[in-house]
């Protein structure tokens, strides 16, 4: 389960870096745990990309500031080209 969520994870943590985002998660894979925490680029909100996320049917959190994905076995890694579709979505319509 752990080698599956750490797939899924790294996959959607290149997606969003590549976009601007930073990353909380330890650099060392020996030490991460199953939880990605990020924040979008300004001007782009937290608040905002959750939203979006939970009204496109995926479900993240927004503690302390970090947007947050927790994903398990259920969750499949061709999921992730989705989510980075609603947050591109999400920071097109931003944009003046």
């Amino acid at each position: 389960i752990y080698r599956h969520v750490s797939r899924w994870l790294d996959r959607l943590e290149e997606a969003l870096m590549s976009r601007g985002f930073s990353s909380a998660r330890l650099r060392d894979p020996d030490r991460r745990s199953g939880i990605l925490s990020v924040r979008p680029p300004a001007p782009f909100t937290v608040t905002q990309l959750a939203r979006e996320l939970n009204a496109a049917g995926f479900t993240c959190t927004t503690p302390d500031g970090w947007l947050r994905f927790a994903p398990h076995w259920p969750n499949s890694v061709n999921e992730v080209p989705w989510i980075v579709d609603v947050i591109d979505d999400a920071m097109r319509a931003t944009l003046p």
